[in-house]
């Protein structure tokens, strides 16, 4: 049986990506750049989040392309309604929640698209190596509850301490605890059931 350290291990590296540099500016600290008319800080904030918002997307989607798709669209709707967003700290949340909406509105669409064509065709197209390779994991993934997929995605995808999760969610650090070590016990257990 693994341990929590080894899962944490291994989702960090199922997304191919480690955590956060000390030297990157903080997402509130981007928010504000952006909102003070900084441009290229956004094309940050897309590369922090752009792995948690296609995992996000996938998880409804079920589709690499599609998810890539609904992300980058939802991207382009938060960096459209950012003034609307209250707390900048918060940016990681709320992206992922427009990702969501965006996501579940695109599965209605393509819904509705095969009832009126009555037929369904496969998409397997490209998609990117670290999506396609694990898959399963993000699989996995879509299948927690949405409150500890949003704080596994923060913690293990984009990096963000314990503190910055609390700040940015409102829920104290105890709570998360809570939240990211049942995740991770569901993940373990889901994982073992998988056949290789």
């Amino acid at each position: 049986m693994p341990s929590t350290d080894e899962l944490a291990k291994g989702v960090v590296q199922a997304v191919g990506k480690t955590p956060a540099e000390p030297f990157m500016p903080s997402t509130e600290e981007l928010v504000k750049a952006v909102r003070a008319g900084e441009k290229s800080a956004f094309g940050q904030l897309v590369q922090l989040y752009q792995r948690a918002a296609i995992i996000t997307a996938h998880s409804v989607l079920r589709d690499p392309e599609r998810a890539q798709d609904a992300a980058q669209e939802a991207f382009v709707i938060a960096y459209t309604k950012l003034n609307q967003l209250q707390a900048a700290a918060a940016f990681g949340p709320w992206l992922l929640k427009i990702v969501r909406r965006r996501a579940s509105l695109m599965q209605r669409e393509r819904r509705e698209e095969r009832l009126r064509s009555d037929t369904v065709v496969a998409n397997f197209g490209q998609t990117s190596d670290w999506l396609h390779r694990y898959e399963e994991v993000i699989e996995q993934l879509a299948r927690l509850p949405e409150h500890e997929r949003v704080v596994v995605v923060l913690r293990y995808v984009n990096g963000h301490s314990l503190q910055e999760i609390s700040g940015t969610t409102g829920k104290p650090v105890g709570t998360i605890k809570k939240q990211l070590s049942r995740a991770l016990g569901r993940l373990r257990k889901w994982l073992r059931e998988v056949p290789s």
